[in-house]
């Protein structure tokens, strides 16, 4: 009787045991999927910004797409023969939606409590303006978690079809928990046709450091 009783309750320590581990390893299962599959909340946009004046000439460039590296020929590139007062330009579409951009550490940056990004870019389509599924977007990320998520609907720019338009966004960098947080921006292209991307800037401004802050 006592090896039959404690037999059951090695067998049930066991399945206990297995069960437990099973669900530990359905916790991390779902916490790995979360970390490396966020959902953007766009419902919570923030009202667009615009650079402060003072800042419009003191600004450094910390990268430049202008598409001109490569050939056109290799269709794995996405270049086109075709750029904005150039020869070539990046073409976006659903098997590759998203354009070079910025992609930069806190650490990188200039120190201060007043920096601001400012994306800007050309683009060149053939549908209706309204069509134009595609967003310039600026965000800053935390081990895979965005926040301060904003970006330009195209859509909504009443830009001009058949011709070169310039699009842009100001974005003002917000205080990040770790100095290995990532400022990013980017074309994002969501339609089911195609755009092309040319001149893709990034320019950096310190309120801090420009010449009349210390007047």
């Amino acid at each position: 009787m006592v090896e039959n009783g404690l037999s059951r309750r090695t067998v049930f320590a066991g399945v206990l045991a297995v069960f437990l581990f099973g669900i530990f390893i359905l916790v991390n299962c779902f916490r790995s999927y979360r970390e490396t599959h966020q959902t953007i909340d766009r419902l919570a946009e923030y009202e667009r910004e615009t650079l402060p004046s003072q800042l419009a000439d003191s600004g450094r460039r910390l990268a430049l797409h202008d598409f001109e590296w490569g050939n056109p020929v290799d269709t794995s590139t996405h270049l086109v023969f075709s750029g904005h007062d150039s020869r070539q330009s990046l073409k976006l579409n659903s098997w590759a939606p998203f354009s070079p951009g910025l992609w930069i550490q806190f650490k990188d940056l200039i120190p201060g409590d007043s920096l601001w990004i400012q994306a800007t870019g050309y683009v060149w389509f053939d549908c209706a303006p309204a069509e134009v599924k595609c967003y310039l977007v600026a965000t800053c990320n935390h081990k895979g978690i965005n926040y301060k998520y904003m970006y330009v609907d195209l859509e909504k720019e009443n830009l001009q079809p058949n011709q070169w338009n310039r699009v842009s966004i100001d974005y003002l960098v917000p205080k990040a928990p770790d100095p290995e947080d990532v400022v990013q921006a980017y074309f994002w292209f969501r339609g089911g046709g195609e755009i092309l991307v040319d001149d893709v800037e990034l320019t950096l401004f310190n309120l801090e450091f420009t010449p009349n802050s210390h007047i």
